[in-house]
Parts: C-alpha cells; sequence; structure tokens
C-alpha cells in the first residue's frame, strides 16, 4: 500500500470492521508540491453517513475535506490542501506539513514554553471553531499544533469528524480538559478568558 520513499505514519485500520484507512508522509516533490513533505491519507471503503444522506455513503475523507474548507473561510488555521482524489470506493486527501510545529502538550512542557502565549493561541483558535457552529469531534490537545515562530501559531489538524453542530461544542471541549496538560488555576481562567472572546468577537 505504500512506496518505497513513504513512511508509514498511521498503519492501516477499519472502522467497526469494514473498510482501510492508512496515512503516510512522503515528499513533497513527488505530488508536484515543491520541497519539504506532505501528508498522504488513504481510504477504501471508509464510509459515514451523515443523518440527511440516509441512503448515500460518504467518505470520510470528504468530510474532513469540507471542514478544511469551512475552517479557512472562518479564519481558522489548517493545514494547506495541496489535493484530493475520490473514485468512489477509495478517496485520497493530500495535506502540506505543518512545518515548524508542535502539538500542544509538547509545546507547553518545553522549559523554555511561553505559556500564556500558547495557551491564548489555543483558547483563540477552539473558540473561533466554536463560534462558527462547528465541532471537532476529536479535540485532543496533539491535534493543535503551536509554532516555534515568536506569534507561537496555532493550528487545526484532523478533522475527520468535524461537522457544523453547535450542541457538539461542550462535548468537545470536555474532551479537551480531559487530555489536556496540567494546568495552574490562573492559566485555566486565561485560557477561559480567550476562548470566551474568540466565541464573541465578529
Amino acid at each position: 500500500m505504500t512506496e518505497p520513499d513513504c513512511e508509514l505514519v498511521k498503519p492501516p485500520q477499519s472502522r467497526r470492521g469494514q473498510g482501510l484507512s492508512w496515512v503516510t508522509v512522503e515528499p513533497a516533490a513527488d505530488w508536484q508540491a515543491g520541497s519539504g513533505r506532505v501528508f498522504v491519507k488513504n481510504q477504501q471503503g471508509y464510509w459515514c453517513r451523515p443523518v440527511w444522506r440516509l441512503f448515500r455513503r460518504t467518505p470520510l475523507l470528504l468530510r474532513e475535506l469540507r471542514g478544511l474548507h469551512a475552517c479557512q473561510r472562518m479564519g481558522v488555521a489548517v493545514p494547506q490542501i495541496l489535493d484530493y482524489q475520490d473514485d468512489g470506493c477509495c478517496a485520497r486527501l493530500i495535506l502540506a506539513e505543518v512545518t515548524h510545529s508542535q502539538p500542544l502538550d509538547e509545546a507547553l512542557a518545553r522549559n523554555d514554553a511561553d505559556r500564556e502565549t500558547i495557551i491564548s493561541r489555543a483558547a483563540q483558535l477552539i473558540g473561533r471553531l466554536h463560534r462558527a457552529g462547528w465541532s471537532h469531534g476529536a479535540l485532543y490537545p496533539h491535534h493543535i499544533l503551536i509554532g516555534r515562530d515568536e506569534d507561537r501559531t496555532a493550528t487545526l489538524i484532523d478533522l475527520e469528524k468535524a461537522r457544523r453542530n453547535p450542541f457538539k461544542r461542550g462535548a468537545d471541549l470536555a474532551r479537551f480538559w480531559r487530555h489536556a496538560p496540567a494546568l495552574t488555576e490562573a492559566e485555566k481562567t486565561q485560557f477561559a478568558s480567550h476562548y470566551r472572546l474568540a466565541r464573541k468577537h465578529r
């Protein structure tokens, strides 16, 4: 399933015993995308069935593609979309690597971490997503990348389960807090403040 110069970063898995999904990292040049690397998400017979399309299957990667486009429109930073391919049974989504970044939990664990800036960027990212009525669906700290630049830019990744559903925002936050790194009470207050501001800002 993979080429010799590919690195398998997510081994093949099935969904409820059906279909296959796997992720590789490949040279960007192989996809005419310049230098660097790209993430190639592959799926075979990996479906979801939205309530409004009970009798028509939708590739999960197509739902992620729609979530990525929605995030771009609402100003939520996500990986650059390079290509999407879908032949009915198989789907493939190619995304540019988010360079010079690391997951939120790793960024906060660094001895030299600018915790105040990192926490505010993560809270603003989630707040902007929720302000538009969207939920991530799998909001774990490792799905928020923090840039190593001075601004500590935050990027949201892995949007397969993202959907426009304001009633799921509470579940998003609950999952995030269950798995979030230990924060002081002051940092939790800071997070909540930036999140509320991002939810209200237009």
